[in-house]
């Protein structure tokens, strides 16, 4: 076939002509002069449906506009101008890019849009859009002309939804796109062809990618942060299963920075520490980096030159332990703890305390910046040990004690109360949940507290007169011990606690440790009838690719981000899409971490559902909630940062 002004003309057979908008027009009748009037195109903004809601009924539109045209070439009638011109002005006017094939692939329509898309003009019943497009998925690799979505609807005859994939244009510049092919009936019922609308999705794509980047990194240094660096350190303690090539842990702190911030507020300490950061990370050149805490770097050398490399190694950092801020210089110091593999340790938490205890010692000494594990030396490791075993005893004789802290809506009104244990250890008074929780997951010590609390909770709060939901902590270790569904089933039975009163929070290591396992037993808990929430959201790698997947009915900010309020301009950006995401989803959003007025407008200005930290009620024995559980109008006296209801 070949083109003629504007139009394909068959090679062979019957002298019909192909419009190079799809029509076909028999030959007795001239084609149609183009005369598409012009105009604005067509606004599908403010509609409040989604772009791919709005591709798939673009679709099916296109599929049915030509109905008409179809039946009447199928009969041998010429399309009239005015069925030519109403076809061609609604497809041109679309924004989105349109084309359409016959069931060979090759092109019958490519609209105006579809050519800003791709950067060309194809040539209308020559190309093939499978073919002669250069198409990748979404991973870069090619894409078969048998995998392309377009082929697939008109091999299987069906609407094709929920592909994504990549154009090349012909500058080389790459645009990423979900295709909605759908195929195009004839009369007989037999497939013809098939129409396609194709959506943009680069600006997603972009958003993903710095979303992931923020979950993954440090909001004020931009390092990557603690989750990335305990999944690092995972995969490489993997990577040496079984063997003996060493690597060094080094947990690096800051010190001085406290005064920094004291001294000079809080502004001039983080522009210290950003300082220290930066210079930190000149300083160990190609070696990742990592933010962990508030004045604490971390990082991994894979292929230590022995003790005295590592000595050389730390004394560079020292350099960067002073931080010009504006014309003056604040002194601060670097001390550094080192856990080696596989002699102090061969998993990520025992490694992890080796090098936490080294670095405790090392903060003490103005020797030497650099301080290695020691277990003969080093008091804080025996005394780990101990206080485990102790913990232990702890589950059995009554010196576990729970604590609530309410969880509030934005007017006042108490929705539940987190269940948070407290150890009332003999000689060292009341300890809490951040010092002793690390010991009991190493081991099933974990499980076993984690049973304890919730049986507590839910007896707890079975004995309210206002039915309030009591929120539970479980570990991700609970999720490799057994049946989880059913211990908690049999509590709820035992305590006479109706299911939908108890939340399950979950951390996002549920999610990357077992997904398969995870998924199954989160499914298991939905059916028992508890709530499932999302606790610390925000501070991994892997909440938006599985917040689809799991039954959750609660996102909970990570507290960093709410105290870092009105200091790390990305904080409330970060909230804000939270919130967004999360009610978009059909979630309940809340918010930990509330210490002051201000946080708690930004928050219930930002729609966040409920609120929780000291500012609206710090933990405490039940008892100090009476009126809470037995009304659920909370007084002004109880929640100084809600109004009344």
């Amino acid at each position: 076939m070949r083109r003629e002004n504007g139009y394909i003309r068959n090679r062979t057979g019957p002298a019909r002509w192909r419009h190079r908008y799809g029509a076909l027009v028999n030959s007795q009748f001239p084609p149609p002069t183009d005369t598409a009037p012009a105009g604005p195109p067509l606004s599908l903004g403010g509609l409040g449906i989604t772009s791919e809601q709005i591709a798939t009924a673009l679709s099916r539109i296109v599929t049915h506009a030509a109905a008409p045209q179809r039946k009447r070439r199928v009969q041998g009638l010429p399309l009239d101008d005015a069925d030519q011109l109403w076809v061609r002005s609604m497809l041109d006017a679309l924004p989105a890019p349109v084309y359409a094939t016959d069931t060979d692939g090759f092109i019958t329509y490519f609209n105006q849009a579809a050519e800003t898309f791709a950067g060309r003009r194809p040539v209308l019943g020559v190309d093939r859009w499978c073919i002669t497009e250069r198409l990748y998925n979404p991973d870069g690799s090619p894409l078969a002309h048998e995998d392309c979505p377009m082929a697939l609807a008109i091999r299987e005859n069906r609407a094709v939804r929920g592909a994504e994939a990549i154009a090349e244009r012909p500058d080389g510049t790459r645009i990423p796109f979900a295709p909605f092919p759908t195929p195009i009936p004839g009369p007989s019922g037999s497939i013809v062809g098939a129409v396609n609308v194709l959506l943009d999705i680069s600006a997603r794509k972009r958003a993903e990618k710095e979303a992931a980047h923020l979950a993954s990194h440090d909001a004020l240094t931009d390092l990557p942060n603690r989750t990335s660096f305990h999944t690092m350190l995972g995969q490489l303690i993997a990577k040496r299963a079984g063997g003996d090539a060493p690597f060094a842990v080094l947990r690096i702190n800051v010190l001085g920075h406290t005064h920094i911030s004291d001294m000079y507020g809080h502004a001039t300490g983080d522009e210290a520490l950003r300082a220290i950061a930066l210079r930190l990370k000149k300083a160990v050149g190609k070696t990742p980096l990592f933010h962990i805490a508030s004045d604490t770097f971390a990082l991994v050398l894979s292929k230590p030159a022995g003790r005295d490399g590592l000595r050389r190694f730390a004394a560079n950092l020292c350099s960067a332990g002073t931080a010009g801020v504006g014309a003056r210089e604040t002194g601060s110091t670097i001390a550094i703890g080192c856990a080696l593999f596989p002699t102090d340790g061969r998993d990520a938490s025992t490694l992890l305390a080796n090098a936490a205890g080294a670095l405790i010692r090392a903060r003490r000494t103005s020797e030497d910046p650099l301080v290695f594990f020691d277990p003969n030396e080093d008091l804080a490791a025996r005394d780990r040990q101990f206080l485990k075993s102790e913990l232990r005893a702890a589950i059995g004789n009554g010196a576990l004690i729970l604590h609530f802290q309410p969880q509030l809506a934005a007017d006042g009104t108490a929705v539940a109360f987190e269940a948070l244990v407290r150890w009332n250890h003999p000689t060292r008074g009341m300890i809490g949940p951040v010092d002793f929780i690390p010991l009991a997951e190493e081991d099933d010590t974990i499980v076993k507290m984690s049973e304890w609390i919730l049986r507590g909770a839910c007896r707890e709060a079975a004995s309210w007169e206002n039915p309030l939901r009591v929120a539970v902590n479980l570990s991700p270790l609970h999720f490799r011990s057994g049946n989880l569904p059913g211990t908690v089933q049999a509590i709820l039975e035992e305590t006479g606690l109706a299911p939908d009163r108890l939340e399950l929070e979950i951390t996002e290591g549920v999610m990357v440790q077992d997904f398969e396992q995870a998924m199954s037993m989160l499914r298991k808990l939905r059916d028992v009838g508890v709530r499932i929430a999302l606790d610390d959201f925000g501070t991994g790698y892997s909440s938006l690719s599985y917040l689809q997947a799991f039954p959750l009915s609660t996102l909970k900010i990570d507290r960093s981000f709410t105290e870092n309020l009105g200091r790390v301009e990305q904080s409330a950006a970060i909230i804000r899409s939270v919130v967004g995401l999360g009610h978009a989803l059909g979630l309940e959003v809340a918010a930990e971490g509330v210490e002051s007025q201000e946080q708690l407008d930004f928050l219930i200005a930002e729609g966040c559902d409920l609120v929780q930290g000291y500012f609206t009620g710090r933990p405490a024995d039940i008892d100090a909630f009476r009126r809470l559980t037995g009304r659920d109008i909370v007084q002004r006296d109880e929640a100084p940062g809600l109004r009344s209801a």
